[in-house]
């Protein structure tokens, strides 16, 4: 099930995971103008990554920088990869 997806966002003095929402899925499918499934079977680009995890991070409520500064600010992020959909359950 998508919703179940987390990414973690990790600082050099800490790290936080957030959930990936609906409302966070369909942002970047519409900025990257792929759906989800696609970009992280067929098409991973780190820079789907981050932004997701950037994008996470904003809807929790955090107030985060836009996302070429925040990409300054952080170390890495980890997608659950226990949480992914199979193509069949997208």
């Amino acid at each position: 099930m998508i919703n179940a997806w987390k990414v973690t966002v990790r600082r050099s003095a800490d790290e936080v995971t957030y959930s990936v929402t609906p409302s966070v899925i369909v942002a970047f499918e519409r900025n990257f103008k792929m759906g989800i499934g696609q970009a992280f079977t067929d098409q991973l680009k780190f820079e789907h990554l981050y932004w997701l995890g950037w994008k996470a991070e904003h809807n929790s409520g955090e107030v985060v920088k836009p996302f070429d500064a925040w990409l300054e600010e952080v170390d890495g992020v980890e997608l659950d990869v226990d949480g992914l959909p199979t193509s069949e359950s997208l």
